[in-house]
């Protein structure tokens, strides 16, 4: 019996070391299908977004309460954050498409270095929106949870109708954000 099952033991490792890269085409193909495909749920109302003002990297005062009547996307992430690099060229492009159609994107970085770490990043990925730096905002107004990344889509009335917290494709935060712009605008 024992002899039975060493060998099912080495055909089996011989298959996995002979087609792993099937299993990791499979891996990407799921994801890119998810996607192309994602299930996605626009809250039609959701609580308040805490407002806040901090710095942002180019030394202007960010509030989010002085776009309302905007979509924005709040994106918590960390330069350590692997699954951070990869949505981030995602990111850059939506702020280019959807720029005027009243859509801003906004960087809330965790790093304990704050801008120090940041700015590395920002010219690497060429992030044309606004960056800022508070591991207490993050904390303390938007859950008190250290995974990232977490994205937040908040609505033109100022209530967050979508949450994610992982990794976020452009596919599906592209979905969010056609049916939030279609939205009518809030006045200020």
């Amino acid at each position: 019996m024992r002899a039975v099952i060493l060998e099912s033991l080495a055909r089996a490792g011989r298959f996995l070391r002979r087609y792993w890269l099937w299993g990791a085409v499979l891996l990407v193909g799921a994801l890119l299908w998810q996607d192309m495909q994602p299930d996605v749920t626009v809250e039609e109302t959701g609580p308040m977004a805490p407002d806040f003002a901090l710095e942002q990297m180019n030394g202007e005062v960010f509030r989010l309460s002085e776009h309302r009547g905007e979509v924005v996307v709040l994106n918590i992430w960390a330069t350590w954050c692997d699954p951070c690099h990869t949505e981030v060229p995602g990111f850059v492009e939506l702020q280019k498409e959807f720029a005027d159609e009243g859509v801003t994107f906004v960087g809330l970085s965790i790093d304990e270095r704050g801008f120090e770490a940041v700015r590395a990043f920002a010219r690497k990925y060429d992030i044309n929106y606004p960056q800022l730096a508070s591991q207490t905002v993050a904390w303390e107004k938007y859950g008190r949870s250290q995974a990232v990344p977490r994205t937040f889509v908040i609505g033109r009335q100022g209530r967050i109708r979508y949450r994610r917290t992982g990794l976020l494709l452009k596919g599906r935060l592209e979905i969010v954000l056609d049916e939030l712009v279609s939205e009518p605008r809030a006045s200020r």
